[in-house]
């Protein structure tokens, strides 16, 4: 049998082992620039899955403000669970209405947790676009347990306003994460001061107009408890 001129010592062993060495790497590196040109994911592909979270995010304020009109916001007394010894409410209206915002919410986070993998394999990658994303991941992590609090609480009017208003700045942070998958890293130019002045003045009463808004149905004779 021929020996293997890389098996042992000296200048032909050295040669084969090194050339040995090159072609390992060389297919390693062939493998890894396949793995990474798969998973490219291109602007706008990327801008379409912010806008399912956008959606999904306003959904879910719709479907919240369903189960305050229908009085369906203890159809589930517990938390996690429907209640103490089940998971999923009886055959119930109001329970089915809690319940269902609740199942949302787990699309709701599938969404957001792809906007953060889409922003990684995003080209080119931006990192303004990673930031944002994992806004939404932390808000929704709050969103999540922030409900379960005023659940445990009998509707707490000022818990109630809590979720709704971090519910709006989910919002506001997908709205803007949206805008900037589309902008192609392009900034847009200053507003002028008198834009400014109305803008901060229009989110200011904004922000009054739904608190106090919370406030009062979370309060109120129909709270929806």
């Amino acid at each position: 049998m021929d020996a293997d001129p890389t098996e042992g010592s000296g200048p032909a062993a050295d040669r084969g082992r090194s050339a040995r060495t090159a072609l390992r790497g060389t297919d390693a590196h062939s493998l890894g620039t396949v793995s990474t040109r798969s998973f490219r994911l291109t602007p706008d592909a990327y801008r379409r899955i912010c806008g399912v979270a956008l959606a999904l995010l306003a959904v879910i304020v719709v479907t919240g403000a369903a189960v305050r009109l229908t009085g369906s916001g203890l159809g589930c007394s517990d938390w996690p669970t429907c209640e103490e010894d089940r998971f999923v409410p009886e055959a119930d209206f109001h329970g089915w209405v809690e319940f269902g915002n609740r199942l949302l919410t787990g699309l709701v986070s599938v969404a957001v947790i792809g906007a953060v993998l889409g922003s990684m394999v995003r080209r080119p990658r931006r990192r303004d676009l990673e930031a944002w994303s994992w806004g939404l991941v932390a808000g929704v992590v709050a969103q999540v347990l922030l409900g379960g609090i005023v659940v445990l609480s009998h509707l707490n009017p000022w818990l109630v306003l809590g979720h709704f208003a971090l519910s709006m700045v989910l919002v506001a942070n997908a709205v803007l994460l949206h805008h900037r998958a589309g902008d192609h890293g392009r900034r847009d130019g200053p507003a002028t001061a008198r834009v400014r002045r109305l803008t901060v003045a229009l989110v200011g009463l904004a922000m009054v107009v739904l608190a106090t808004g919370t406030l009062v149905t979370g309060s109120g004779p129909h709270a929806g408890s």
